[in-house]
C-alpha cells in the first residue's frame, strides 16, 4: 500500500538556493566554508522504533540535553553529503587522517554492497572513486535520489555514513517551520535547537530524530546526536494540521528543544541541524530534512558559523 499525504511543513526549495537569497544580509562565510550540505545523517531511513499501540497518546518528552560540539572526528568526514553519478562512476571526497578503504550499499536498489574501493589519504584529503553495476547506477538514475550507505574502514576504525545519492545531484530541502538552530548572538559559542513544528493533513504519530551535522577543514561532516556522536534518540509526538498537539498550550506553541550547545573557538566550526521524521500511517512514511538556521526566527543564513 503506498501512503499518499502531504506534509505541510517540508518544503521542496533546495536549501542551498533558497538560503543563498538570505546571504546578501549577512556576513560572507569564511573560506573554510563547507563544499557542501552535510547530506542525511547515519543510518538515515533505518532503526526505527515499533510503531504506536492505537489509540495511544505519546508520552511527555525529555528536552535534549546540554551538549558540547567536538574539536576532533570520530573518523573520516565526508567533505559533502550529496553526490550524483556520472554514468556508473561515483566520487566522494573525503577528510581523513590516513589510507583506508570504503564500501558502498543503496538498500532501495539492491541487496549487499554494490561498490568498494581503496582511497589514499594526502594532507587530510581523499577521493573514494566507486564503479556501480550498470542496472544499479540506471536505476538510481531513473529513481531521482536515493539514500545510500558508506561504511569507511580506516585501520582498526569503521565509521559507516549515509549520503544522499543521484543523478544529478539531490537538492537538500529544508522545513519551512520558523522553528531551527538558533546561532547565538555574534560572538557567542553557543546554539539552541527548536524542533521544527510539525504538521500533516490528518492527525497522526510522528517519530522524530534530531541529529546535528559539525564541520571543521580537519574533520569534513561529522554527526553528533541527542545519544552522541553518530547516534540520536527517537522522539515521539502527535502532528496535526496546525502542528504538534503536545506542544499547543494556550495559543501558544512552545517546541521541543535541545540546548545549550557549546561550541569550542578557534576552529572555525560550521553547523546545521537535521530532522527525520516517521509519520506513521497504515505503513510508515518517512522523511529527513535540513531545519532553518540563523541567529533568530527573522534571519536565515546557510550555517551557523563559530570562527
Amino acid at each position: 500500500m503506498i501512503v499518499r499525504h502531504r506534509i505541510a511543513s517540508a518544503s521542496g526549495t533546495a536549501l542551498l538556493t533558497a538560503l543563498a537569497l538570505a546571504l546578501g544580509a549577512v556576513p560572507a562565510l569564511g573560506a573554510g566554508a563547507p563544499p557542501g550540505p552535510p547530506g542525511p545523517p547515519p543510518g538515515a531511513g533505518s532503526g526505527f522504533s515499533l510503531p504506536p499501540a492505537p489509540g495511544q497518546a505519546p508520552n511527555p518528552e525529555p528536552a535534549g540535553p546540554a551538549t558540547t560540539i567536538p574539536s576532533s572526528g570520530s573518523g573520516p568526514g565526508l567533505l559533502s553529503g550529496t553526490a550524483s553519478l556520472r554514468g556508473t562512476h561515483l566520487a566522494l571526497r573525503i577528510a581523513c587522517a590516513g589510507h583506508g578503504s570504503a564500501a558502498l550499499s543503496v538498500p532501495a536498489v539492491a541487496r549487499g554492497t554494490l561498490a568498494q574501493a581503496a582511497y589514499k589519504c594526502s594532507k587530510g584529503r581523499g577521493t573514494v572513486r566507486l564503479s556501480l553495476p550498470a542496472s544499479a547506477a540506471s536505476r538510481i538514475t531513473r529513481s531521482g535520489d536515493v539514500l545510500a550507505g558508506v561504511s569507511f574502514t580506516q585501520g582498526k576504525l569503521t565509521e559507516r555514513l549515509s549520503v544522499a545519492l543521484a543523478s544529478p545531484t539531490p537538492a537538500p530541502v529544508t522545513w519551512t517551520s520558523v522553528f531551527g538552530l538558533r546561532c547565538g548572538a555574534p560572538g557567542t559559542y553557543e546554539a539552541s535547537l527548536l524542533a521544527p513544528n510539525f504538521s500533516d493533513t490528518l492527525a497522526t504519530t510522528i517519530d522524530v530524530r534530531p541529529w546535528l551535522a559539525w564541520y571543521t577543514s580537519a574533520t569534513g561532516w561529522q554527526w553528533l546526536g541527542t545519544a552522541g556522536p553518530d547516534r540520536s534518540g527517537w522522539y515521539r509526538w502527535t502532528a496535526t494540521p496546525t502542528g504538534v498537539a503536545e506542544w499547543q498550550q494556550t495559543g501558544t506553541t512552545n517546541p521541543w528543544t535541545w540546548g545549550p550547545i557549546s561550541v569550542g573557538q578557534g576552529h572555525s566550526t560550521y553547523v546545521v541541524a537535521v530532522f527525520e521524521a516517521v509519520y506513521w500511517y497504515s505503513s510508515p512514511a518517512y522523511v529527513w530534512r535540513y531545519a532553518r538556521s540563523g541567529p533568530d526566527a527573522n534571519t536565515i543564513t546557510t550555517y551557523c558559523e563559530y570562527p
